[in-house]
């Protein structure tokens, strides 16, 4: 079989309301995050091209620069084809990077799907979340997040580690109900997985878990990330006069996307119109959205 000049993909993005980091040394399949967020409905598009010259050329939004995400995910697909190829790697991305949404690990995924369809490997589904798992990791971009993109919906990622080495749950989700995010700016991940109060937090992503598993809702997802949030002292000044004013309006929950200068809400579809003006008129980029039940897929 001929491969394909060109292949296609889509991620959703996702949001993550509380973790616990596991570091496992010398082993990036293992290491990975344990969590709980939600995969959303606007995500990142890839489109991958086999070309003449060789190397690979990547391009966001129609910038062309080094991204180190959609790199490392071709390159290491690269190495396992055998072959010298051009790739020309095309990446929309629909949501804002650098606020705790997920695009790094939804590139990664992308990338590899339709990378893995242009050179013709004949993968799983898990054996390329993997590669993109294994690139979220070495780019310091990630821990957990592809275990929730390969999966889709409102996730509880009960054990760490890349796709077949994680376990997944889902919380069920009222489909009437939508996603609102709030983006204050991007903000450096690698500080905060690197921190010294590291082990404080992973505690409390830890207790926060164990307490949501006892209760798996939405309701008590927004409760128990809030708290955590807030507890870790996570939250920027900017997150927490959204808390404030979000308080005082009617919406189901809310609490900050991790790791991110970025507030997330979950409210009824009249309610949520009225978060986003809210959140707009503090400085921030907002958008309503849904929970995307679809993983990352081909297209």
């Amino acid at each position: 079989v001929l491969p394909r000049l060109c292949a296609e993909a889509w991620s959703p993005a996702g949001l993550s309301g509380l973790w616990e980091a596991c570091l496992v040394p010398g082993d990036e399949l293992r290491t990975g995050a344990r969590g709980a967020g939600m995969t959303l409905a606007k995500g990142v598009r890839v489109q991958v091209c086999l070309r003449e010259e060789p190397g690979v050329k990547t391009v966001v939004n129609g910038v062309e620069g080094d991204f180190a995400v959609a790199r490392t995910a071709t390159t290491l697909l690269l190495e396992r084809a055998g072959r010298e190829v051009g790739l020309l790697v095309e990446q929309w991305i629909e949501v804002p990077v650098g606020g705790g949404l997920g695009t790094s690990g939804a590139s990664a995924l992308a990338v590899a799907l339709a990378a893995a369809e242009v050179l013709g490997l004949k993968m799983s589904y898990r054996e390329v979340a993997q590669v993109a798992h294994v690139t979220d990791v070495r780019c310091g971009t990630g821990l957990g997040t592809v275990s929730g993109l390969a999966v889709g919906g409102a996730v509880i990622v009960e054990e760490p580690g890349a796709p077949g080495y994680d376990s997944v749950d889902r919380m069920l989700f009222d489909p009437s109900l939508k996603v609102v995010v709030g983006f204050f700016g991007p903000i450096v991940k690698s500080q905060v997985l690197r921190s010294d109060g590291l082990s404080r937090v992973n505690a409390l992503g830890r207790k926060a878990l164990e307490e949501l598993k006892r209760e798996p809702t939405v309701e008590k997802f927004l409760e128990v990330s809030r708290r955590f949030t807030l507890e870790a002292g996570l939250a920027t000044g900017n997150v927490l006069r959204a808390f404030e004013a979000l308080s005082k309006i009617p919406v189901l929950g809310y609490s900050q996307a991790q790791v991110g200068d970025t507030v997330f809400v979950v409210a009824d579809r009249d309610v949520a119109a009225e978060a986003a003006q809210l959140l707009e008129s503090l400085g921030a980029r907002a958008l309503v959205t849904d929970v995307s039940w679809e993983p990352a897929r081909l297209l």
